[in-house]
């Protein structure tokens, strides 16, 4: 099914939620994995849906979003998958028994990512306890809860990301949790960076030899990182991994995506068309920038990822 096609098979709520996800109002992975289950739930809730109705459905929904948002990012997949795991067995169940296997699914996916994000989070604040002024770099509803509950005042730089218009999103949490703040373009980074003690950004694919998928930006970071001479971490849930480069799978390629309307939205049309805005939205960051990745599994270097990634890999197996 097309995105017209799946999205006329929701309710008003559920479409609201689509739409958001689809079109980039809302951003961040862990995000969508929340809402992608929000779509689901609702539907599973649907009195006016019998129960094959609601299988078919949420099926499909989980299709659409493995075969589009989660090919560029593996924890969207590993979330869907999770959330449908066992939906084969439903097909001759009650129509209760489907809704609330199905609820409970994705509630048990929920509270395990709550507390996997607590502790996360815990160990970002105690690597960060001794920085007074730090980069953060394009929307990641993870690294928000981090600047949330760094605690202390810190001077926090917020390049605006224009690619996503990722930054901006960041600056309303850092204000209300009483940090310096420092919007910047994004061309000024270099500068800006030489003031800061560490760089975090999150992530929407990891690989386990410790490569990160991100947004596009992210690698001039790092090499920025990299040359001026300080750390630069990644916040990232082990729901992340994408471990089938070990098998011999080919990485996630770039995402293209049309900037004309960002960049050229006031332009006349005849202009527009004598000039290509195409790029990409997603690209790799090598290992050998990134100074550690800050997981629910500790904080561990990107050399020393490759165990852990495939242990995780395991486990998502048997859940």
């Amino acid at each position: 099914m097309n995105k017209e096609e799946v999205r006329q098979l929701l309710n008003n709520q559920s479409s609201k939620l689509f739409d958001d996800i689809v079109n980039s109002r809302v951003l961040g992975a862990n995000n969508h994995i929340r809402m992608i289950g929000e779509i689901m739930l609702l539907t599973a809730e649907d009195e006016s849906e019998n129960g094959k109705s609601v299988l078919y459905k949420v099926r499909e929904i989980a299709r659409f979003f493995m075969e589009t948002r989660g090919q560029q990012s593996r924890a969207i997949y590993n979330a869907i998958r999770y959330y449908i795991k066992g939906l084969d067995d439903l097909e001759n169940a009650g129509e209760r028994e489907i809704r609330e296997r199905i609820a409970n699914r994705i509630n048990a996916y929920g509270a395990e990512a709550a507390k996997d994000m607590d502790t996360l989070i815990s160990y970002g604040v105690h690597i960060a306890e001794n920085l007074d002024t730090i980069m953060i770099f394009d929307y990641s509803s993870t690294v928000d809860r981090f600047v949330a509950e760094l605690g202390r005042k810190r001077t926090i730089y917020i390049p605006e990301s224009r690619a996503l218009d990722g930054g901006r999103p960041f600056v309303k949490t850092a204000v209300e949790a009483g940090h310096e703040v420092h919007f910047i373009p994004d061309t000024t980074m270099f500068i800006a960076l030489k003031k800061c003690q560490a760089a975090f950004m999150g992530a929407e694919t990891v690989y386990p030899d410790g490569t990160v998928f991100n947004t596009v930006g992210s690698d001039i970071l790092a090499i920025l990182c990299r040359q001026i001479g300080i750390p630069l971490y990644v916040l990232t849930p082990m729901i992340k991994v994408d471990t089938r480069p070990v098998y011999g799978y080919n990485r996630l390629s770039p995402m293209p995506f049309d900037y004309g309307p960002r960049l050229a939205g006031a332009w006349d049309m005849e202009a527009k068309e004598l000039v290509d805005f195409r790029g990409i939205k997603l690209l790799e960051i090598a290992p050998e920038y990134i100074r550690s990745l800050i997981t629910e599994k500790g904080i561990i270097p990107s050399s020393a990822f490759f165990h852990e990634a495939m242990e995780y890999a395991r486990f998502l197996e048997e859940v």
